[in-house]
C-alpha cells in the first residue's frame, strides 16, 4: 500500500509498506480522509514526540475492510471513524477513569501507523460507526470535535458568558460554535489572520478582530473582562496573553499544542489573589460518540470547515500552513496521488 512515513523530523518518505494485519479484536479501514492536525506538524517540526519512524495521521475516517474473529458489533462495508487513543487499559490513570492520561498510550499516528496511508489497523474499541447522516469525509472531523468537546468540558462555559478565543483556525472554530451550544452569551474571536475572520464569524462568533484590538473590542463588550478564555492557537506567547486577560475568577483553558520545551512566564501571585482556574484539555476521554451525535443531531455543523483535499505527494507542504494562507482544514486523501481539490469556504 502507499504510505507517507515520516523518518525523522522535517522529512517524510512516500514507500509501499504492506497492508496491515488484522489482529483477532481489529479492523482494517481503507483511509477515505485523514486530517491534518496542530500535533502532526508540531511532530513533523520535531517539537512534539512520536514513534519514528511512523505513518503520522491520527483524524481519519473510512470503509472496514476486514474485521478480525473476535469483532462483533462491527461489518466489512461500515463507514467509520477512529479515536486514536489507544489505552492499556490497566494504568493507575485508566483504573481512575482518567483514560486520555493513559501511562501506556500507544496512539494511531504517533506510535502506531496512523491514516496517512491506504489502509490502517484500528482496534474494533476505538472504531465508532457512522450515521447515514454523517458523510465519511466529515467522519475524518470527528477526532477533533470529540477534542473540542473535551475543551468546553473543562472551560465549564455558563450561561451568558462571555467568552474569548483565541485563534481562529478550524480547531477555534469548533469551539466557538460548541460554546455557542453551551449558552456563552457572547464570543470574541481573536484571530491574526484577516482571511480567517469569515470562519469565526460563520462559526458563531460576535465579534472577531485581531490581538491588537482586542483589549478595546472587550473593553466595548463589558467590563470585566472574559469569564473564560480558551488559547487555541498552540502558540506560548498567546497562552501567556490568555492568563492577563482573563478577569478575576475566571478560568482560561490551554488548549492549542506548545512546543515542549518552551515556558511562559506566570505570576502566581495574580492566580491566587485573583482565584484564576487555568487548565488543560488532552484528547478525548469519552467524547468520540458524543461528538458523533451532535453531528447527527445537526447542532455542530462542519460542512465548509475542510476547505483543502490533496493528495499524499502534497503532505509535506501541508506541513508548512503559511503554504495555504486562510486556510480550514486540510486533508489527505491517501487513495488519490496529488491535489484534487481547493475550495475556499467558511466554517
Amino acid at each position: 500500500m502507499r504510505a507517507a512515513v515520516l523518518t525523522q523530523p522535517g522529512a517524510f518518505e512516500h514507500v509501499q509498506l504492506p497492508e496491515p494485519e488484522c489482529g483477532a479484536d481489529e479492523m482494517i479501514v481503507q483511509v477515505a480522509t485523514c486530517g491534518i492536525c496542530g500535533t502532526d506538524r508540531a511532530i513533523f517540526r520535531g517539537e512534539a514526540p512520536a514513534a519514528l519512524p511512523v505513518v503520522l495521521g491520527h483524524e481519519f475516517s473510512g470503509g472496514v475492510v476486514e474485521v478480525g474473529s473476535q469483532v462483533t458489533e462491527l461489518y466489512v462495508g461500515d463507514q467509520v471513524t477512529a479515536d486514536p487513543n489507544v489505552v492499556d487499559g490497566t494504568c493507575f490513570f485508566c483504573r481512575r477513569g482518567e483514560t486520555n492520561l493513559c501511562s501506556g498510550l500507544s496512539p494511531l499516528g504517533i506510535v502506531r501507523n496512523g491514516g496517512f496511508a491506504e489502509f490502517a489497523a484500528v482496534p474494533a474499541t476505538n472504531a465508532y460507526r457512522l450515521p447515514d447522516s454523517v458523510s465519511v469525509e466529515l467522519g475524518s472531523l470527528v477526532e477533533p470535535l470529540a477534542c473540542c468537546v473535551r475543551g468546553i468540558d473543562q472551560a465549564r462555559v455558563g450561561l451568558g458568558d462571555l467568552v474569548a478565543v483565541l485563534g481562529a483556525g478550524p480547531i477555534g472554530c469548533l469551539l466557538i460554535q460548541l460554546a455557542r451550544i453551551q449558552g456563552a452569551g457572547t464570543i470574541l474571536a481573536v484571530e491574526p489572520e484577516p482571511a480567517r475572520w469569515n470562519h469565526a464569524t460563520a462559526a458563531g462568533a460576535d465579534l472577531t478582530c485581531g490581538p491588537d484590538e482586542a483589549v478595546a473590542a472587550l473593553r466595548e463588550i463589558r467590563d470585566p473582562a472574559p469569564d473564560v478564555v480558551i488559547e487555541a492557537s498552540g502558540r506560548t506567547q498567546t497562552a501567556e496573553w490568555a492568563i492577563g486577560l482573563v478577569r478575576r475568577g475566571g478560568t482560561v483553558v490551554l488548549f492549542g499544542v506548545y512546543p515542549e520545551q518552551e515556558r511562559l512566564s506566570l505570576n502566581p501571585f495574580r492566580v491566587n489573589e485573583d482565584e484564576l482556574r487555568i487548565v488543560g484539555s488532552l484528547n478525548n476521554p469519552n467524547t468520540h460518540q458524543r461528538a458523533i451525535d451532535l453531528l447527527a443531531s445537526g447542532r455542530v455543523v462542519l460542512d465548509g470547515v475542510i476547505t483543502h483535499r490533496l493528495g499524499l505527494e502534497d503532505l509535506a507542504k501541508a506541513m508548512d500552513r503559511a503554504s495555504f494562507p486562510g486556510a480550514g482544514k486540510i486533508t489527505i486523501d491517501p487513495q488519490k496521488n496529488a491535489a484534487v481539490l481547493v475550495q475556499s469556504a467558511a466554517c
